[in-house]
C-alpha cells in the first residue's frame, strides 16, 4: 500500500523546513535540514530532510540526493564525535511497507550501542533458491543499462 499523497502545506517536515512548526534543529542549510525526531530511539538520533517536498526515494533527483548524502555524512560524524556510539544505522524507508510514516523523504541517523533497545534490524539469513540471484542480477543489470541509454 502506498503512502497517501501529502501536499507541502500539510506536510509536517515541510512546515519544519518553512519554520512554521517547531523542531529541535541541528542544522539548517539552503537545501537540507537536520533535526531531532519527536520520538527518538535515544539521544543522538537525527533526521536529515530535504527542504523541498520530496515524497520518497523515487521522487528524489540526483542533485538533492547529493545534498542529502553530504548532510547525512556530516551528521554521522557529529553523532560519532558527540555520542561515541559503538555503531551507527543510516536508514531511509520509502513506502508504507517499508515503515515510512511521514511521506516526505527523510534519513534516520541513529547511533547504536551494544544491547540498545533498537535491537537487530535484519531477519535471520535465508539461502536464496537456485537461480533467483542470477535472475535478479540479470534483470537489474538490464534495467540499469536501459536507464543509462
Amino acid at each position: 500500500m502506498a503512502s497517501p499523497r501529502v501536499t507541502p502545506p500539510a506536510c509536517p517536515f515541510c512546515r519544519i523546513a518553512a519554520g512554521t512548526a517547531p523542531a529541535h534543529m541541528v542544522s539548517a542549510g539552503p537545501e537540507v535540514i537536520a533535526f531531532l525526531p519527536l520520538r527518538p530511539v535515544h539521544a543522538g538520533h537525527v533526521l536529515v530532510v530535504p527542504r523541498r517536498h520530496v515524497e520518497d526515494i523515487w521522487d528524489l533527483d540526483e542533485p538533492t540526493a547529493a545534498s542529502v548524502g553530504r548532510s547525512v555524512l556530516r551528521v554521522a560524524h557529529a553523532v560519532r564525535s558527540v555520542f561515541r556510539p559503538d555503531g551507527l544505522n543510516v536508514i531511509q524507508s520509502s513506502g508504507a511497507a517499508a515503515t515510512q510514516t511521514v511521506p516526505h523523504l527523510h534519513v534516520h541517523v541513529v547511533p547504536r550501542f551494544a544491547n540498545d533497545r533498537m535491537g537487530r534490524i535484519w531477519p535471520a539469513p535465508v539461502e536464496a533458491p537456485p537461480g533467483v540471484q542470477d535472475d535478479a542480477a540479470r534483470r537489474l543489470s538490464e534495467a540499469l543499462t536501459t536507464e543509462q541509454d
